[in-house]
């Protein structure tokens, strides 16, 4: 980031090792208000084009949590234009968040750690909007921890039922999970072009990936001689997950077609080359995108993304970061 805090980079490359501690709150780290803690779950009915994105963002130095979730149908255009977006921003920690186990956000959501590392329970009910759900997320692999055991994601089986907007849903699908302590992350301003995270799961679980990158130059962005980037910081991090083996990602170069006036994502392409040489091109598809505010100095489309590669296909996720400068010099709004 523009700080040089990049909390979002596997600077050490490799990987950790988690333990069945870290599905819980940990609640240590630097001293500074930035300190954040944060859990990422969600699951998706890809054939309704329905995603939902479950948060839950700590502040421990101040004691202060926002969490909840957003459910979204199709491609949006406001955020409060999803079937469902229910994100309570400032809440006391302590009594939501506990010790992680049982996460209880007073809208009507309910986190539960069924095993640690292997099985979590997603609840919501909402009657005046006649939405509800049931849906447990199920490893499919161990967790994939950063270098600085600080930060892993999970490929999970998502399974249960949802009723949205009183239609209801079999939810039958992969995710990639994520979890974050114990590092500052500050919300100053950022003079830098769009970070996307994305992940995705093919071929019903045997091929999994994440990259999170800012956009090649190489691919005329539509920033590009407009602001400038570092290309050493371009690549932040990424891995594969072939048959169960976690595989580092060396190098990836993401290209991003944006709606020009409201600047979402619409398609992704990424080269990407593997520990050991391997290279993997991915081609994406947004079938349902709603704008997000994980703080209100960024923008965050959320989507979820149709993925092809080598014969393959699956689905995931593309939650693209961007900053007041690239919003100021690149919109139409």
């Amino acid at each position: 980031m523009a700080d040089g805090n990049d909390w979002n980079a596997n600077l050490g490359r490799g990987f950790g090792q988690a333990a069945a501690q870290d599905e819980y709150y940990h609640g240590w780290g630097p001293d500074g208000d930035a300190l954040t803690e944060t859990w990422y779950w969600g699951f998706n009915v890809p054939e309704a084009a329905i995603n939902c994105f479950v948060y839950c963002w700590v502040h421990p130095n101040l004691d202060v949590v926002s969490a909840g979730l957003i459910i979204y149908q199709g491609i949006k255009q406001h955020h409060l234009a999803a079937e469902l977006f229910d994100i309570p921003a400032y809440l006391k920690a302590g009594p939501v968040v506990g010790d992680g186990s049982r996460i209880v956000v007073p809208n009507g959501l309910t986190v539960e750690v069924v095993r640690p590392l292997e099985e979590i329970r997603i609840t919501y009910s909402d009657p005046s909007r006649d939405t509800e759900c049931d849906v447990r997320l199920k490893a499919v692999a161990e967790p994939i921890m950063r270098a600085n055991n600080l930060h892993f994601e999970q490929v999970m089986h998502c399974s249960g039922t949802l009723t949205l907007r009183g239609v209801r849903h079999a939810v039958d699908s992969h995710t990639v999970r994520d979890r974050s302590w114990g590092e500052l992350r500050p919300e100053g301003h950022n003079p830098a072009p769009p970070y996307n995270w994305v992940t995705g799961v093919l071929d019903g679980g045997r091929f999994a990936f994440n990259v999170g990158s800012h956009d090649d130059p190489a691919g005329n962005p539509e920033w590009l001689g407009r602001m400038e980037i570092d290309p050493a910081r371009i690549f932040k991090d990424g891995w594969v997950l072939r048959d169960g083996r976690q595989i580092q990602v060396e190098h990836a170069r993401k290209r991003v077609w944006r709606d020009p006036a409201r600047l979402m994502p619409e398609r992704i392409e990424i080269d990407m080359v593997e520990e050991g040489g391997r290279a993997s091109f991915i081609r994406g598809s947004v079938i349902a995108s709603v704008p997000g505010f994980h703080w209100p100095n960024i923008a965050t489309h959320l989507a979820l993304v149709r993925w092809e590669m080598d014969g393959m296909t699956g689905h995931g996720e593309s939650q693209d970061v961007q900053w007041n400068d690239y919003v100021h010099l690149c919109g139409q709004g």
